[in-house]
């Protein structure tokens, strides 16, 4: 096994080497912080000891820039304190044991055993407390329980991305299947009273319900990040907690949980019939430009509030964008600052050189990983630490989340239904009622149309809709893939985080 020891007094730690080296190990050493993160993220190590107290850049510090770089890296903190304050900010900073000065060569063997083999022992006792946990758990009945379920899915998704065997992940895929199963039934139960004010807050109540209130206490930032679901919220929530005091709520998008549907209704503060219905001219049933009008209609939620007040309004879909509008977002002076952000295609877009990636990112892990290495070196955190350094509020929530959809449902209708994978419309739509919700009247669930005909077609769980030419072809094309637009969990239940700077 490769250790690398990081300390400025190295040479009084030869000895101890020495012993290391005896018992097998392969030690490396680096006498300053700097050189300790260079060798860190070079090469690959089992384990790392870290010292407390180095001139220059400290060994908090230096855990911080490790743990950004590889989450996963094992670190014991050297210590010539106890002190509980200590523990805290190290154990904050996702140290994994300490030992403190002077030790023995049978405390530091300890310490070695019993760190390298924590992974072990943690996946031993994972399998026994994820069987008790979920056996204790009760089928939700409302959308607070659901919420609670879902966070509580998600916890664990977050875990098994360290720990746990194969079959433990499989057995969460299939608890995330079976919970779906339920609260597809769920929502196709109140959905109609959600839409009448009798349920959880919707993207059409955001901005009344939370966001509004807000400007009591001053100006605000609002960050939407396209397609961001709640586990990738939860990736990025302890880079934030660097800068920010930070308080999650919870809403339910709007069904289908499509751009063109839930961001409209968000900016809008109407359901899509109603958009329709006030606002023709801001509302398109042609499949390009739908969400061109978003700052019209926020103008004309303001106009229903009686809001006179100053706002501004960025739209960002590159890495090029972001840079080029992050100081004048942090020296805005607006009673509101609107950010969006094409979050999910910009984290796929971040890997050079990618190509075909469909079987690289066939796994939600994979993408979790992916996010984690890159937000931190990323324009977008950038723009978060100078809205911290300005002493700015922040919220920041979603739009929709997505899913990996994995069986297909045929649908009918001729030439005429949308290209949509998640959710369709058309005259004459049909397909099976136990994959997806149909709609003969669309008007129900306030979805406009723009002929008598016309039905609505939206997938559960994780279907997604094939024609029937071709229907192994399309299959094949589309099948693992990420989508939304339909009804599921990872699709309707997002955060809403406030945010104020430490």
């Amino acid at each position: 096994m490769k250790i690398l020891w990081i300390d400025d007094e190295i040479d009084l730690l030869k000895p101890f080497i020495y012993l290391l080296q005896k018992e097998g190990y392969e030690v490396k050493t680096a006498t300053s912080g700097e050189d300790g993160v260079q060798l860190a993220t070079s090469e690959v190590f089992d384990l790392i000891f870290l010292d407390e107290i180095m001139p220059g850049v400290d060994g908090l510090e230096v855990l911080r820039k490790i743990k950004n770089e590889n989450a996963q890296q094992l670190v014991v903190m050297v210590t010539k304190s106890e002190e509980e304050s200590l523990m805290t900010q190290a154990y904050g900073g996702w140290v994994d044991d300490y030992i403190t000065k002077p030790f023995s060569f049978n405390q530091l063997l300890s310490v070695l055993n019993r760190t390298l083999k924590r992974r072990v022992i943690i996946g031993e006792k994972m399998a026994e407390e994820y069987a008790t946990q979920f056996r204790s758990l009760v089928t939700p009945t409302d959308y607070a329980e659901w919420i609670e379920y879902y966070k509580n899915i998600v916890s664990w998704d977050l875990r098994l991305l360290e720990f746990g065997g194969k079959e433990l992940k499989n057995l969460q895929e299939e608890k995330k299947r079976e919970a779906n199963v339920g609260f597809v039934k769920y929502i196709e139960s109140v959905y109609r009273d959600f839409l009448r004010g009798q349920g959880p807050t919707l993207s059409n109540t955001l901005f009344s319900q939370i966001i509004f209130p807000l400007l009591r206490e001053g100006q605000v930032n609002v960050l939407l990040f396209d397609s961001m679901r709640l586990d990738q919220y939860f990736k990025l929530l302890p880079y934030m907690r660097d800068y920010f005091e930070v308080s999650t709520q919870f809403y339910y998008s709007i069904l289908p949980t499509a751009t063109p549907y839930s961001r409209n209704a968000f900016f809008a503060g109407l359901l899509p019939l109603e958009i329709c219905q006030k606002f023709p001219q801001y509302w398109t049933f042609e499949e390009k430009g739908q969400n061109r009008f978003e700052k019209n209609l926020f103008i004309e939620q303001l106009k229903r509030h009686n809001l006179r007040i100053k706002f501004a309004f960025y739209k960002l879909s590159s890495i090029a964008e972001i840079d080029k509008n992050i100081k004048q977002i942090a020296r805005e002076t607006a009673d509101i600052t609107i950010v969006i952000v094409n979050f999910f295609d910009l984290l796929i877009h971040s890997i050079p050189g990618r190509g075909d990636m469909k079987g690289v990112l066939d796994d939600e892990r994979v993408l979790l990983n992916l996010l984690g290495f890159w937000f931190p070196i990323s324009p977008l955190f950038e723009l978060f630490k100078d809205l911290a350094k300005k002493g700015s509020r922040v919220t920041l929530t979603s739009d929709h989340g997505f899913i990996r959809v994995r069986r297909p449902t045929i649908v009918y209708g001729g030439r005429a239904i949308s290209p949509n994978l998640r959710y369709k419309y058309g005259p004459a739509l049909r397909t099976d009622s136990k994959t997806a919700l149909l709609l003969n009247n669309p008007g129900e669930i306030y979805l406009p149309s723009d002929d008598p005909s016309v039905r609505f077609a939206i997938a559960k769980e994780d279907y997604y809709f094939i024609y029937p030419t071709k229907p192994t072809e399309y299959e094949r094309e589309f099948k693992y893939t990420f989508q939304h637009g339909g009804i599921s969990m990872e699709e309707m239940i997002l955060p809403f985080a406030t945010m104020k700077s430490r």
